[in-house]
């Protein structure tokens, strides 16, 4: 028994690109702590709650500190500019080619949405953080 009018069966499917849903799952890990940091700074001034507040905001008004000690504000900034890292790492690619005065790097981009809104979120998340400190150091 022959059977050569079978149709073929097409198995191209898209692959999953693992490396942009692991760096994108770290990215979410490492902006919770800036966004608690955030929704004590809202507790605090939507409904006056200062327990919280005091227990985190003290670190960013501290004086002058060895630069290698973990600190709550290193740490919330850290995993912030972390975040921010891997992401962006996901979504550029780097390739390097033979040009003609030598070797070229030549950046492209990877179309992933949910490694873009994490990093996007991130750098806004550390621009108000840092605005932030700013307006605290300047404050006391």
């Amino acid at each position: 028994m022959q059977l050569t009018n079978m149709p073929a069966m097409n198995t191209d499917t898209r692959k999953i690109p693992f490396g942009s849903l692991l760096s994108s799952m770290l990215g979410i890990i490492l902006l919770l702590p800036a966004s608690f940091f955030i929704l004590t700074i809202l507790l605090r001034i939507c409904f006056g709650s200062k327990t919280l507040y005091y227990s985190m905001a003290p670190s960013f008004l501290q004086s002058p500190f060895n630069l290698f000690a973990l600190h709550k504000a290193q740490f919330i900034l850290g995993c912030l500019i972390l975040s921010v890292f891997c992401n962006v790492l996901s979504i550029l690619r780097f390739d390097l080619q033979q040009g003609r005065r030598g070797w070229e790097v030549e950046v492209s981009y990877r179309r992933y949405w949910l490694n873009t809104a994490i990093a996007l979120q991130s750098a806004l998340l550390l621009v108000v953080l840092v605005v932030y400190a700013l307006i605290q150091h300047i404050r006391y």
